[in-house]
């Protein structure tokens, strides 16, 4: 339901912000101002012509990337990554949590550790796949797959959150973790993918090795070849990429990047609240890096 186009009253703002028709109005409150697309100066009741107090905003959850895997290690899979929208009205509450990217192995007895899931209003995106090792080769799947160790398999992804890893090379080669958008291509991880409303692309997959395979864009850490103690590139923070894989063990595999939850709709003005807001481009954004509540 919409105010009237035309001849509108007091009686009529009210209704449709959930109100007593009889209600008084302070026309400079937030609720408002909302209504009227006005966030300062002072508003007339043509500014309140035909508005709605309901609103559709996008929405991202990606997950917490892999960590990668050390001794002819892999690269490990990006996070899960959904997108969607929602119609609400003011006063809803949409919980958030937030999935910490997995820690790489040690040595080379074990793979690296999954990443763990975000989640939006109940809906859930599961953590990247963990990097093979020497001792442990295939890929573990996740949102996206970890990578195989020398000719083992890479891990699988889970349909719409991500995609597979890819096996590694020959000669204790190290695989590279999926990304988003697709899977790994040798030692290379797979790319993530951009989400709209705040143009940040997230959930690259790691890289393998040799020949530093390069992280997938999106926050993707970087395979590590020489034995020079140099540690292998991990996921960015808040972008749910995989960890890279490297090849010694002398030098650590990189950890996943955590997780994200972000709101976009379209206007500067505010329409909820919690996260840290920002304007980008024409969006009002609130970012979730820690557990929160959006409330519309």
């Amino acid at each position: 339901m919409a105010t009237p186009s035309g001849q509108i009253g007091l009686s009529d703002v009210n209704d449709e912000l959930g109100n007593s028709s009889e209600a008084q109005i302070n026309m400079g409150s937030t609720p408002v101002r909302s209504l009227a697309g006005q966030p300062s100066g002072a508003i007339s009741m043509s500014d309140l012509q035909g508005k709605t107090n309901t609103y559709t905003f996008t929405y991202l959850v990606v997950a917490g990337g892999g960590g990668g895997g050390e001794n002819q290690g892999s690269g490990a899979g990006a996070g899960g990554m959904v997108t969607g929208s929602i119609e609400t009205a003011p006063g809803s509450n949409f919980p958030a949590s937030i999935g910490g990217g997995g820690s790489p192995n040690t040595g080379f007895t074990n793979k690296g550790n999954n990443g763990s899931g975000s989640s939006f209003n109940g809906i859930p995106t599961t953590g990247g796949g963990a990097g093979g090792a020497e001792n442990s080769s295939p890929g573990n799947p996740g949102g996206s797959g970890g990578g195989g160790r020398q000719g083992a398999g890479g891990g699988s992804g889970i349909s719409g959150q991500g995609n597979s890893g890819s096996s590694g090379p020959g000669g204790g080669g190290g695989g590279a973790g999926g990304g988003k958008s697709n899977s790994a291509s040798g030692v290379s991880g797979g790319n993530g993918a951009t989400f709209p409303g705040d143009s940040i692309t997230y959930a690259g997959g790691g890289g393998g090795h040799p020949a530093n395979g390069p992280g997938g864009s999106g926050g993707g850490g970087s395979g590590r070849h020489k034995p020079d103690n140099s540690p292998a590139g991990s996921g960015t923070a808040n972008r749910g990429g995989g960890g890279g894989g490297i090849r010694h063990w002398n030098g650590a595999a990189g950890s996943g990047g955590s997780g994200r939850v972000v709101i976009a709709y379209p206007g500067t003005s505010p329409k909820g609240s919690g996260g840290t807001q920002s304007i980008v481009g024409s969006n009002r954004v609130h970012s979730f890096n820690s557990p929160g509540t959006y409330t519309s």
